[in-house]
C-alpha cells in the first residue's frame, strides 16, 4: 500500500467517523426536542393514553378528532423544540448561553402544572408566576455565579430530555391509533317501548346527588343555611345516619351499588367499554347482573337520568328509558364536536383553566338537562323504577344562593343550597303523578365531601374551610321515603353503603313500611358485624 492509499483510507475513516459523530448528534437534538415537546404536551396528553382510559370512558363517543388533534400538536411541539435545541447547539455547543435559563424555567412550570392536574399539589400554595420568578432568579444567579456549573446542569437537562424523549415511540402512535379507531357514536337519550305486562303498578325512584354530607346537611349545618326540602322529607322518611361508604370516586361507588359488590378501580378499553377491579380481580363489567337487569327479570321497567357515568352505553341493555350527560371539560380546550384541524388550533384559540367560568357553565348546562330529563322519566308512569343521579351538590360550586344565578362562581355551600331546592322540585312533580300514593322514594349520595381531594384544588374558599374545618367527615346520606309516611325514623348503627343495593332489590321484590325497614337494617347490621 502506498502513502497516498494511506492517506486516502484515514482520510475516509475520518469522513465515515465524522459523520457517525453528526448523525448521534443529530439523533440526540430530535430526542431532546421530543423529550420537550412531551413536557409541553403531557398536560393535555395523559389523560387519554393513560392505560386506564378512565377520560375516554366518562365522554360522549367518539373522541377521535381530540386525539388526532393532540397527535399533531404533539408533533408540532417536539419539532419546534428540536428546532430551538439544534440552533442553541449550533451557536452554543458548550451550553453557556443564558438562553437555557428560560427553557429551563418553562419547563419546570410545565412539569408543575402536570403536577397540579394530578390534584397532589394546591395550586394557591404556590403560584405559577411566583416560581417562574424563583426559577428565572436561581438559573441566572448560577450562571453569573459559576459557569461550568451552569453548563453541567445543561448537559444534565439535555440528557434528561432525551431519555424522556424515547417516550415518543409510545405515544405518538397510541394517539395516532386511538385518531383512527373506530369508536362506537354514543346516543345520549333514548326511549323504548314498555310491553303491557311491565307498566308498573307502583314505583320505587332512587335519587342519587353527588357529594352529599351527612355531616353538612344535618349534623353540622352551618348557621346561615336554610334546607327546608331536606328537612322536610327527612321529617317523613328512615334517616341512616351512620353510612360506611363504599368508594371515594364516583366511578367505583355507581358500579358498585348497582352490582351489590365493592368495585375497587375502573379501566376502559378504547371503545368505552367497562372493566371492574372486584376482589383484586379484573372483569369485564357484568351488566347483565346489575339492578337493572334484575329488575327488569323481575317484571319491572327501568328508566335512568344521570351524570358522569355513561349509563345508555353501560347499562343500555337493561334500560327502558336513559338520558345521561358529562359536560367535563377537555384540558386544552378540545372538543369532541370540532374538526380534526379545529382541535389542532384549540390550545391557541381559547385556553381555558380548570376553574373558569366556561367550565361552571358546563356545569350548570348538566344540571339543567338533568333537572329536565328528571321532570320527563318522573311524569313517565311506565318506567317503574327509577335512578336519578344528579350533578349537586359535587364542586367546583356553581350557583350563588343569594342571587339564585347558575353558571357562576360559588361554594359547596351554595350547591347544598341548590340541591334542597331540587329535591322540593323533584318531589312536587312525583306528587303530581297518579301513582304518588304508591311511590317510594330513596334519597343517597354516592360520597361525602372530599375535603382533602378539593382542598388542595384551586378555588377553595374561607367559607368552605371554615365549615369542613380541614377535616374529613366521610358519611353520604342516604334516607328512605315511604307511602303514606309522616313521622322521622332513625337507624344509627353503622350501615354499609354497598347494603343499599340489597334494600333497593328488596323495596323492589316487595312493599315495605318505615318499621319492616328498620327491622330489616338491623338484621344486615348485625348480621355483618
Amino acid at each position: 500500500m502506498t502513502v497516498a492509499d494511506t492517506v486516502e483510507a484515514q482520510v475516509r475513516t475520518d469522513v465515515q467517523s465524522t459523520t457517525s459523530t453528526s448523525r448521534q448528534s443529530q439523533l440526540t437534538i430530535w430526542l431532546e426536542g421530543c423529550g420537550a415537546g412531551i413536557l409541553l404536551m403531557l398536560q393535555f396528553a395523559w389523560v387519554h393514553i393513560s392505560p386506564v382510559h378512565e377520560d375516554l370512558y366518562h365522554r360522549l363517543l367518539p373522541m377521535n378528532t381530540v386525539y388526532g388533534g393532540i397527535a399533531i400538536d404533539l408533533v408540532i411541539a417536539c419539532l419546534f423544540c428540536t428546532g430551538v435545541f439544534w440552533l442553541l447547539k449550533r451557536f452554543d455547543p458548550d451550553g453557556h448561553t443564558i438562553w437555557w435559563v428560560l427553557i429551563a424555567a418553562i419547563l419546570l412550570i410545565e412539569v408543575y402544572r402536570i403536577i397540579l392536574h394530578v390534584g397532589v399539589w394546591r395550586a394557591d400554595l404556590v403560584g405559577i408566576l411566583f416560581l417562574a420568578f424563583n426559577c428565572l432568579v436561581a438559573f441566572c444567579a448560577l450562571w453569573v455565579w459559576n459557569r461550568p456549573w451552569y453548563s453541567k446542569v445543561v448537559r444534565w437537562l439535555r440528557r434528561g430530555l432525551a431519555l424522556l424523549g424515547v417516550c415518543i415511540f409510545w405515544m405518538l402512535p397510541q394517539l395516532v391509533y386511538m385518531a383512527a379507531h373506530s369508536e362506537p357514536h354514543d346516543v345520549w337519550k333514548f326511549v323504548r317501548a314498555v310491553p303491557p305486562a311491565r307498566v308498573p303498578q307502583r314505583r320505587v325512584i332512587w335519587i342519587l346527588f353527588d357529594e352529599l354530607s351527612q355531616d353538612q346537611v344535618f349534623d353540622h349545618r352551618q348557621p346561615d343555611i336554610s334546607l327546608p326540602q331536606l328537612d322536610h322529607f327527612r321529617s317523613q322518611s328512615v334517616l341512616f345516619s351512620k353510612v360506611q361508604p363504599v368508594g371515594y370516586f364516583t366511578e367505583d361507588v355507581v358500579p358498585s351499588l348497582l352490582l351489590g359488590k365493592a368495585v375497587a378501580g375502573i379501566r376502559s378499553d378504547l371503545s368505552g367499554n367497562l372493566s371492574v377491579k372486584t376482589s383484586n380481580q379484573w372483569q369485564r363489567f357484568p351488566a347483565g347482573g346489575s339492578l337493572f337487569a334484575n329488575a327488569q327479570r323481575d317484571g319491572w321497567s327501568t328508566g335512568v337520568a344521570g351524570w358522569y357515568n355513561p349509563y345508555c352505553r353501560t347499562y343500555g341493555a337493561s334500560l327502558d328509558w336513559c338520558a345521561w350527560t358529562s359536560r367535563i371539560n377537555i384540558l386544552g380546550n378540545y372538543s369532541p364536536d370540532k374538526s380534526l384541524w379545529w382541535n389542532v388550533k384549540a390550545p391557541l384559540t381559547r385556553p381555558e383553566s380548570r376553574f373558569s367560568y366556561y367550565t361552571l357553565n358546563m356545569h350548570a348546562a348538566d344540571y339543567s338537562d338533568l333537572m329536565q330529563w328528571s321532570h320527563e322519566l318522573i311524569e313517565d308512569e311506565n318506567i317503574g323504577f327509577v335512578l336519578l343521579h344528579l350533578p349537586l351538590p359535587h364542586p367546583l360550586g356553581f350557583y350563588n344562593r343569594k342571587t339564585g344565578q347558575l353558571g357562576v362562581p360559588g361554594t359547596y355551600l351554595d350547591d347544598v343550597v341548590l340541591t334542597d331546592r331540587s329535591l322540593g322540585q323533584l318531589m312536587q312533580w312525583i306528587s303530581e303523578t297518579p301513582l304518588a300514593s304508591k311511590t317510594t322514594v330513596i334519597v343517597c349520595s354516592d360520597h361525602s365531601w372530599r375535603v382533602p381531594t378539593w382542598r388542595t384544588q384551586g378555588g377553595w374558599t374561607k367559607e368552605e374551610e371554615g365549615a369542613s374545618g380541614g377535616k374529613f367527615d366521610p358519611r353520604p346520606v342516604l334516607m328512605v321515603h315511604f307511602p303514606g309516611e309522616k313521622t322521622p325514623e332513625v337507624v344509627s348503627k353503622p350501615f354499609p353503603a354497598l347494603k343499599e343495593h340489597d334494600l333497593t332489590e328488596s323495596l323492589l321484590h316487595q312493599p315495605m313500611t318505615a318499621t319492616g325497614l328498620k327491622d330489616w337494617a338491623r338484621g344486615k347490621a348485625t348480621h355483618l358485624q
